[in-house]
């Protein structure tokens, strides 16, 4: 709801983490703080595009008792000879 309500749509969820229509950003739940979600923002996202989408995303998680946590940028990796992607997280705050 959370996501509905900021205009976007969950395009797959996969164990602990929700990747976001069009992957412009990923929500990961904390294990050690089921209150606690981690974002993380697609390294070939504009940083004013970040920006704004952060604060859309903040008060929505506050609203349902969240908090919306910056942990940096991911990348999506083809792997050598292979259809999978290797999911890559670097640069948090």
């Amino acid at each position: 709801m959370m996501l509905e309500e900021t205009g976007n749509d969950v395009s797959y969820a996969y164990d602990d983490l929700i990747f976001v229509e069009h992957t412009a950003f990923l929500i990961q739940f904390d294990d050690d703080c089921p209150e606690n979600l981690k974002l993380f923002f697609n390294s070939e996202i504009d940083s004013t595009e970040s920006e704004k989408l952060e604060k859309k995303l903040i008060p929505a998680a506050q609203k349902r008792n969240f908090n919306l946590e910056n942990c940096g940028f991911f990348r999506l990796e083809q792997k050598e000879d292979l259809e999978e992607l290797d999911l890559v997280f670097f640069g948090g705050k």
